[in-house]
Parts: structure tokens; C-alpha cells; sequence
């Protein structure tokens, strides 16, 4: 594709492995080897075998190999097996307390393609077999009420995301009493996903639920899975404040990957040509036009190579850094392939996130049957979803990480099969230093820093955490300590001062009095909510936009792009006009937090990202986000910032759909002083 120009610039050769093979251990149910013989595992990869070994002697596990390599049968073996057990014991106990297992991913895309593979492994366990009569099911935003009600009663498995379990299960624990005191097996999915201040969100997040299944009598095993983490055993201890051992050695096979680093092809610049000797060549005199090159943009670039390898027959994942570079990319393709008459022109499209749920299953099930071909997405499909198939991945731009571009090329030539990736640099200084000098990019993986002691970090969730079960330095031989660190009973001392908690002499307690809600007190993943964007005729949602970049996208007399449909933005409301008719706001329910409706559609943004939570319970803010601190705090550090008003007010956006090729985007207007 690039002969006779300097497009590509260098190509890197990742040599396959071979296949080491393990057997099943003695303890897992032959119902479930039998299962996994049929899903075509007759036998576990050494990996596996080591991993449910650890698992089975009661120690936490990071399981830290590649993409593909088949986490997980580790993460679902155990609770299956004992799953098993417990419906063939005749004892009465193993009846009534059947264990349970929760497992959380970054996305809920994540959730929904782990729930699709667990059910397909259930139904081929064989007739009559207690496999079949697992209760597995997802809770998250797009769930509807009936059947998280259902997931409260019944469930055996539940799959969700951090947002879901801060927001809903956290705070209504007593709702879910009976699936938390029977929790045996935690798993947390890409773990080198949450690194940062997100990570430290998350790390309490599961420390709290820990806390409080260890209240409850259960003592959950925690599974945590990564392709790409470094240092994984420090990286697992971080985030749930225990000892873990670490799985790095992969035995599963794989073939050669061939990385390709490739630069836009030069094309004239016809807009740098000369004024007057344009005009001079207009009025007739002989002249040599002379224009600069520039370099196509990787984007265009990515469109370029997209539509080729779809034209060999290719299957492929496209990865673009932004919304709009999903929706630009995709339709590039399509116009390349519609000017060749090319009956492939149907077989791409964008992906990303701000699509409404059933939109989202529809994309990602085409990508599975291949009746799309390929796919310009943003992040929101690196995370592990289990296609197979795939012949090659491109990436639009540096992604920003050695290990999100990882993940990204991962995503071809799985199943021990080879793949191609090419990384497309754009025209950032960074992308063309990286492209020519590869060693970079090539270096080990960053670390996931993880620092769930930072105050700011940890305050609001010390209140989320009193609300649900009192502080003290001595409950359970210091569990608190050990899971909060050393120094939070200062830190609790100065929520107390500041109006938060109450101190007795049984602990610290949340002040009851208050009127918002602890778990509202911080953002996870500091997003800020979504803006709704609505069809000005027949009032559909049409998808939503994260809230900080709402104003840059969808903006008045903004066109907006939704799987190549375009829309005139009408208008779009402020955070000082509130939306009577959103109706997210409700009185505080006499029930307490656990008796609540849900109150407030939570945040979907960029795929690696918040990808949608709903929070039950009741409360309401104080009016326009009252000041945190207590009369008198005096100068005491003020840890936990005032509630946003964004889950008080939805913002909209009204939109009407119109047929253009025109294209806007925010100007930017920068002052250094």
C-alpha cells in the first residue's frame, strides 16, 4: 500500500508462542469440564491451571497475560464449579446459601459480551445438569427496574461496573443483604484500566465492598484480570488493600503480529500557494505554481487504510481519538467504498460512546456475526470484548498509553491466529517522534499508580463508607485500619468538624441530618454528568454527550453527527435553566436510602469510561450546592468539594435532523499571561 512513498516508516515483527496445556484441576464440576470441552477448551492453558489453583487455596489473583489468553475461564470456574456443588449437596445449608459472585468491568459493553459468553457456556453444559440452572444476569444503567429487582432476589451472578455498585448497591446494601453475605468471588476486569485518581476512586470503592461482605459474615476471593499491567501483584495490593498473588506467565498460543508504524501520505498544500503569483498565472502569464507539501491528516489516513483492507476482505476495528473522528472516519469509509460501486459500503460504522443501549448491542452484535466489516470506533471497544475473527486494528493517533495501544492492536489476530496493526501518527510532534523511534513505544508498560490514601480521594468515601457501616479504629481487629489506612481517623475527625460525621463511642456515624446523599459526594470518574440530545420532533433521545464536552459539540447551530445522520443543533440548555420536564429530581424517600426510587440517570462517556449508572435511594442536595464546611471549621482543610448541581439539572440539547456536508467545530479562543 505504500510503495513508491515514505508512509511507512518502520514495521515490527512480535514472534508468536506456542501452547503449554495443563489439566483440569480434581475439584472442578465434570459437568463444567464438559462445558468447556464443547466451547472448545478440552483442556486449560498452564496459566489457567495455576490461577484456579491459587484461587482454590483461598488466595487473591492477578491474572496478567495477554489478550485472548483466556482469563476468563479462571474468573468463572470457581463459582461455577462450587455452584454445582452447592445444588447437588443434600444439605440444607448449601441450599439456602448458595454462593455468589459479582464481577465488574470499566464499561458496560464489558458486562454485556462477558454475560453473552457465560450464557453460551451455560447452555452447553449437559441435559439436566445444575449448570443450567445458574442464575447469571447484569445490573447496571441500561437495566430495567424489574429485572434488577429480580437480580436482588435470585441472581447467582451479577455483572456490573464500579458506578453501579457506588451509586445503587453501596448504599442500598440492605436491599441486596442476600446476595453480599453470600459473596464469594469478586472479579475486577482490565484492572490496568483503573490507574490515577480514577483508580484511587475505584480502589475504595472495592475496599468498601469488601468491608462490608466481611460484615455481613462473607469473605469474598477476589480475581482481578489484566492484559497489559505491570507490576500486577503491587498493582492488585493497591487496589484492595490485601495481598495478591501474581499470574504472568502466558501459556496460551499465539501468532506473529506485525505493528506497523505509518505516517499521512504528502500531498500539495493548495491553500499555502502564493496570492499574486496565482494571480499572475489567472491573468495569463507563464508561471510555476509552487506549493508546499503537507502531510495528510491520520484520520484521513486511517480512512484510506480502512477502506483498503475492508477491500481485501479484512475484518478489522478502527481507532480514532474522539466522538467526531469516529463519525468523520467511518463516513470517509463509506464514501471511498459507495465511489467504487463497492457492495461493502454497509459494512462499516462508528462506535462510540453517547449511543443510546439498544444501539450500542446492535453495533456490537454485527461486529460479532461480521456483517460489519469494520468498525471506527473510540476507545470504547479496546477493553476486552471477546470477537474473534478480526484481521487487523488501526489506530488514529498515539492513544496515550503503551498499554491502551496494547489493548488496541490485541484486539486482532486472537485465538492464536496472526494479525496486523498499524499505528497512524497525526500531526502532533509527539506522534512523529514516537513513529521514528520505535524503541519508545515498544519500552514495558506504564505503572498503574493507585493511591487510595490521598485525602481528597478519600474523605467522600469515608462518609460513603460510615453511612453504610459506623468507622472504628477497632471493629474486626482493625479492619478499618487496614483497608482505610493508619491516618483516617484524623481525617474522619475533620468530617466530623466540618458537619459530615458524628463521633460516639461506638464509632464515627454519617450525619443522618443531612440532606444529600454520602455516595453523591464524589464523581468516580470526574465526568460530570451527560447532556441529553433530543429530536425536536418527535422528541426522541437520540443519544447523549458527556457534560464537559457538550458545549464544544453541541453548541447552537452546531451539526451533529449520530451514525451518519446529521442534526442542526437548536439549542442547548445552561446549568442555570433547569429542565422542568427532565424529572430527575425527587422528595427523599420515608424508607430511607434503601426504600428509594431511582432518582437520577447516571453518566455515559467516553468508552473506557463511565458507561452509565443509575443511583437508587433518596435525598436531595441542598440548593445550588451548599457550602460543605461547618460553621467554625475554621482552617481546617475543606477535603470533599460542594455536590454539582449537574444531577439536579439535565441538560438538553434540541436537535432537528437536516441533510448537509457541512461540518462545525468549536473555535478556541487561548489567553497566556
Amino acid at each position: 500500500m505504500s510503495a513508491g512513498d515514505d508512509r511507512l516508516v518502520d514495521m515490527r515483527v512480535i514472534p508468536g508462542r506456542a501452547e503449554r496445556l495443563a489439566a483440569w484441576p480434581d475439584w472442578v464440576a465434570p459437568d463444567l469440564v464438559e462445558a468447556w470441552s464443547a466451547k472448545g477448551a478440552p483442556a486449560p492453558w498452564s496459566h489457567q491451571a495455576e490461577a484456579l489453583d491459587a484461587i482454590r487455596s483461598g488466595h487473591d489473583v492477578v491474572l496478567a497475560t495477554g489478550t485472548g489468553s483466556g482469563k476468563s475461564a479462571p474468573a468463572w470456574t470457581p463459582i461455577l464449579s462450587d455452584l454445582v456443588a452447592s445444588e447437588e449437596s443434600g444439605r440444607i445449608s448449601a441450599i439456602r446459601r448458595r454462593p455468589t459472585c459479582l464481577y465488574l468491568s470499566p464499561t458496560k459493553a464489558l458486562a454485556a459480551d462477558q454475560l453473552a459468553g457465560l450464557s453460551r457456556l451455560l447452555a452447553l453444559g449437559p441435559e439436566g445438569s445444575p449448570l443450567r440452572l445458574v442464575r447469571a444476569t447484569t445490573a447496571d444503567g441500561d437495566t430495567p427496574r424489574e429485572a434488577k429487582d429480580w437480580a436482588r432476589a435470585n441472581a447467582d451472578i451479577i455483572l456490573t461496573n464500579p458506578d453501579y455498585l457506588h451509586y445503587v448497591m453501596l448504599p442500598g446494601h440492605e436491599r441486596w443483604t442476600r446476595f453480599l453475605a453470600s459473596l464469594k468471588y469478586l472479579v475486577i476486569d482490565e484492572l490496568h484500566h483503573w490507574r490515577g485518581i480514577v483508580g484511587s476512586h475505584i480502589a475504595l470503592v472495592v475496599r468498601r465492598l469488601l468491608r462490608l461482605a466481611h460484615s455481613l459474615g462473607a469473605d469474598p476471593i477476589v480475581i482481578m484480570l489484566s492484559a497489559t499491567v505491570r507490576e500486577p501483584g503491587a498493582v492488585g495490593e493497591a487496589m484492595t488493600g490485601r495481598p495478591a498473588i501474581a499470574i504472568d506467565e502466558d501459556g496460551s498460543p499465539a501468532g506473529a503480529h506485525h505493528l506497523a508504524l505509518w505516517q499521512g501520505r504528502l500531498v500539495p498544500d493548495e491553500a499555502e500557494v502564493d496570492i499574486s503569483a496565482f494571480l499572475r498565472a489567472v491573468a495569463g502569464e507563464e508561471i510555476v505554481l509552487e506549493a508546499p507539501l503537507r502531510r495528510l491528516s491520520g484520520q484521513t489516513e486511517a480512512a484510506n487504510l480502512t477502506a483498503a483492507f475492508m477491500e481485501r476482505g479484512a475484518r478489522l476495528l478502527t481507532f480514532v481519538r474522539s466522538r467526531t473522528g469516529a463519525e468523520a472516519v467511518a463516513q470517509q469509509v463509506r464514501d471511498r467504498l459507495s465511489a467504487h460501486a463497492s457492495p461493502l459500503t454497509c459494512g462499516i460504522a462508528a462506535y462510540r460512546g453517547g449511543y443510546l443501549p439498544e444501539e450500542r448491542r446492535a453495533l456490537e452484535q454485527g461486529l460479532r456475526t461480521g456483517d460489519l466489516r469494520a468498525v471506527a470506533t473510540t476507545s470504547a471497544l479496546e477493553l476486552g470484548l471477546d470477537v474473534s475473527g478480526l484481521d487487523a486494528t488501526i489506530t488514529a493517533g498515539w492513544p496515550g498509553t503503551r498499554a491502551s495501544l496494547r489493548q488496541q492492536a490485541g484486539r486482532a489476530g486472537r485465538a492464536g491466529s496472526p494479525g496486523v496493526s498499524v499505528l497512524i501518527a497525526s500531526d502532533n510532534p509527539l506522534d512523529a517522534y514516537l513513529v521514528h523511534h520505535p524503541d519508545e513505544i515498544f519500552a514495558p508498560v506504564e505503572s498503574a499508580v493507585i493511591d487510595p490514601r490521598n485525602p481528597w480521594v478519600l474523605a467522600p468515601h469515608l462518609a460513603a463508607a460510615a453511612a453504610e457501616l459506623p468507622l472504628s479504629e477497632t471493629r474486626n481487629d482493625g479492619e478499618d485500619l487496614a483497608l482505610f489506612g493508619a491516618d483516617f481517623p484524623g481525617l474522619a475527625d475533620s468530617l466530623v468538624a466540618q458537619g459530615y460525621l458524628r463521633l460516639r463511642p461506638a464509632g464515627w456515624f454519617w450525619d443522618a441530618t443531612r440532606s444529600e446523599r454520602p455516595s453523591d459526594l464524589t464523581d468516580l470518574r470526574g465526568s460530570g454528568g451527560d447532556v441529553q440530545i433530543v429530536e425536536v420532533r418527535s422528541g426522541q433521545v437520540i443519544g447523549t454527550i458527556d457534560e464537559p464536552s457538550a458545549d464544544a459539540h453541541v453548541f447552537p447551530d452546531a451539526v451533529y453527527v449520530h451514525q451518519g445522520r446529521t442534526f442542526h443543533v437548536l439549542s442547548l440548555s445552561s446549568l442555570e435553566q433547569p429542565i422542568e420536564s427532565a424529572g430527575r429530581a425527587c422528595a427523599p424517600a420515608p424508607g430511607g436510602a434503601g426504600d428509594a426510587e431511582e432518582i437520577s440517570a447516571g453518566t455515559i462517556a467516553e468508552g473506557t469510561i463511565a458507561e452509565g449508572t443509575i443511583a437508587e435511594g433518596g435525598g436531595s442536595r441542598p440548593p445550588g450546592g451548599a457550602s460543605l464546611s461547618a460553621p467554625g471549621a475554621g482552617a481546617l482543610p475543606v477535603y470533599i468539594a460542594p455536590p454539582s448541581s449537574i444531577r439536579e439539572r439535565q441538560r438538553v440539547a434540541l436537535v432537528e435532523e437536516v441533510r448537509t456536508p457541512l461540518r462545525t467545530r468549536a473555535k478556541q479562543h487561548v489567553s497566556v499571561a
